[in-house]
């Protein structure tokens, strides 16, 4: 099979990229009128419960990974396999939800972890329903629905809540909540179509497989969130709740920046799981060093001007954001080009042991760096950690690439010509004849 032309990817990847903008630009609004209106400490609220809600994502992950693997490199029957997910989906999605409010048991002051438990079944489900539309090239579908739903409609109905009608805090938890469910039903109305009839749910010969590769590929997603998120969960801990929320604040000013690789990963997954693997190791190889070098210059802006905007924006109660923001910078650069690399290692090479290994020495790096100099150095000891263990695990991840696909550290690390988008490089020759 040959690789698939520049120009689809390309128009995927842009249609990925501006729904995420919008979703960007509605979530920083509604951002700053939650912040404004509820301060630092119901802006902790408000982002730990997001953070919560991330591992029914990071879960939903190993879904995904298990339906793409038996899909795309097996190619087990479509509806067979789907249904045999649904199974997992639905013993996973309860069981998370118990498990944060025995968190909340432990930790009753904190609200988030009972919102997070409502949300979870949802959020799982509508992270691992998104597979198919990929694998069925039906990218734009499936972005328009998470945009009107879990992105930018939350986002929207919430700040016209809190800038018009003064809502509480718990309106806006319980409006957030209300989009996962809305997202999960949505998404569930073009599923049948996609595969060509119902779901099987009782396929035999699936369940084994799927359980044994997707819970690898779950723990590794939920060690590498976590590794993303210790030093948050450090710094609630043993910080006070404002210094969570000017934290925050800094990791989402710095996260900005995955809005590309995100689009990439997104528009990009089904390819990397379908095509040939010397084709597939060809397409990641391209992204990876096309996104790094995208991010280097966005990132360059962000360091010179993210801090005076946050100031303006914000407050000066965040003001200490901005200095945060400038030592994570270094890390979120590599850490784009992350999820590519993870997919290719897991889901192509097969090899889903072995990218748990290196997310459980990327977590302990973190870990240990945070907790060790968090004492002197409070909020930035987070921040250091954060950029050298994600600088490491960008070198190993692209040296076990490397090894895997045979390619060279050129074609991990230089980018070419080649690489701009088909039609842009018909545009570019145009306007040279």
């Amino acid at each position: 099979m040959s690789a698939a032309p520049n120009s689809s990817l390309f128009r995927k990847t842009l249609h990925t990229f501006a729904t995420l903008l919008i979703t960007q630009g509605s979530t920083i609004a509604a951002g700053i009128a939650t912040a404004r209106a509820f301060g630092p400490a119901g802006k902790g609220v408000l982002a730990l419960a997001a953070i919560l809600v991330m591992f029914a994502v990071t879960t939903g992950d190993g879904v995904r990974s298990a339906v793409a693997f038996q899909m795309g490199r097996e190619k087990r029957d479509a509806r067979a396999v789907w249904g045999t997910a649904l199974r997992l989906i639905f013993a996973a999605g309860p069981l998370g939800a118990v498990v944060l409010i025995a968190l909340w048991r432990l930790s009753p002051a904190q609200p988030a972890y009972v919102w997070a438990a409502l949300a979870f079944p949802f959020a799982l489900y509508v992270q691992s329903v998104g597979v198919i539309y990929l694998l069925r090239d039906r990218v734009e579908r499936i972005n328009v629905q998470n945009t009107a739903t879990i992105g930018a409609g939350v986002s929207i109905v919430t700040l016209l809540l809190v800038t018009l009608g003064h809502a509480s805090l718990t309106l806006v938890l319980a409006v957030w909540v209300a989009s996962y469910v809305v997202g999960a039903i949505w998404a569930t109305t073009g599923v049948r179509g996609l595969l060509g009839g119902n779901p099987i749910l009782w396929a035999k010969g699936l369940m084994r497989q799927q359980l044994a590769f997707g819970s690898k590929i779950s723990l590794s997603s939920n060690v590498t969130f976590l590794a993303l998120r210790v030093d948050v969960l450090i710094v609630s801990a043993l910080l006070p709740p404002a210094m969570l929320g000017i934290y925050t604040l800094a990791l989402a000013s710095g996260e900005v920046l995955f809005n590309l690789s995100k689009a990439v990963l997104w528009s990009a997954t089904g390819r990397i799981a379908m095509l040939e693997f010397e084709d597939s190791a060809a397409l990641c190889a391209r992204i990876v060093r096309s996104i790094v070098a995208m991010q280097f210059a966005a990132g360059l802006l962000l360091f010179a001007f993210g801090p005076w905007l946050i100031d303006i924006v914000y407050g000066t109660r965040f003001a200490q954001s901005g200095s945060v923001l400038r030592l994570l910078l270094p890390g979120i650069i590599f850490y784009s080009a992350d999820g590519i690399l993870s997919t290719f290692i897991a889901v192509r090479a097969g090899r889903p042991g072995l990218l748990l290994a290196l997310e459980c020495m990327t977590l302990a790096l973190i870990a240990t760096i945070t907790f060790v100099s968090i004492a002197k150095l409070g909020i930035y000891a987070g921040a250091l950690a954060h950029t050298i263990a994600f600088i490491v695990s960008y070198a190993v991840k692209v040296g076990l690439f490397m090894r895997l696909s045979g390619l060279g550290l050129a074609d991990v690390l230089l980018p070419r010509p080649a690489d701009l988008p088909y039609a842009l490089r018909l545009r570019r020759g145009a306007a040279g004849t």
